[in-house]
């Protein structure tokens, strides 16, 4: 039997936790590059992953910045709810390739198009036409957005391929450095 079946689990979490009230947490997003994803879609593509930053009270040299887990979820729930909450009403998580990768969009465009809530390329691929006849020039944003998706496309295969072989080159340099290891040991033996 555990203590939190003696005690129940809230009363086990506080008392686990009882150090952190002088701990500060602050959950976020965080636009993670996918390699595999990229790879087969020929650009870069991120997915946001959520992370934490845990801050003691009164060190600024004590600054946790990492992916978030499970137990960091449960250790602060309380800041974890609040950032669920505020996640939810921003609305969907992103995947796709931020437009901050696209070198044809000016920063200004960017901004513009932050503001409009368009942040990926397929976002921008997707924008219906009552949106472009507003702004000028977003039918032709929209268009190259999605040639580039296409190009990107077309060109994913041998993408994926390159970054097979680029696996394979570090496998092959792996696979020689222990060869010569084993042949050192063995001259070494004898």
């Amino acid at each position: 039997m555990s203590n939190a079946d003696v005690f129940g689990e809230d009363d086990f979490m506080k008392g686990r936790f009882a150090a952190d009230a002088g701990v500060h947490a602050r959950f976020y997003t965080l636009m993670v590059h996918d390699e595999e994803a990229s790879a087969k879609a020929g650009r870069p593509i991120f997915d946001g992953k959520e992370f934490v930053e845990i801050i003691a009270a009164g060190n600024a040299n004590n600054i946790v910045k990492r992916k978030a887990t499970s137990e960091d979820k449960q250790r602060f729930r309380r800041q974890y709810e609040i950032f669920c909450r505020d996640k939810e009403a921003e609305g969907e998580q992103l995947i796709g390739t931020p437009l901050t990768e696209i070198p044809w969009l000016t920063h200004s465009q960017k901004a513009e198009f932050a503001y409009l809530h368009i942040h990926t390329l397929e976002q921008l691929a997707n924008v219906d036409d009552n949106t472009c006849s507003r702004f000028a020039g977003m039918y032709d944003m929209r268009r190259k957005a999605k040639e580039s998706i296409a190009a990107a496309d077309k060109a994913a295969p041998m993408a994926e391929v390159m970054l097979q072989m680029e696996q394979m080159k570090v496998q092959l340099a792996e696979l020689l450095e222990q060869n010569k290891l084993l042949k050192e040991s063995q001259k070494a033996a004898k």
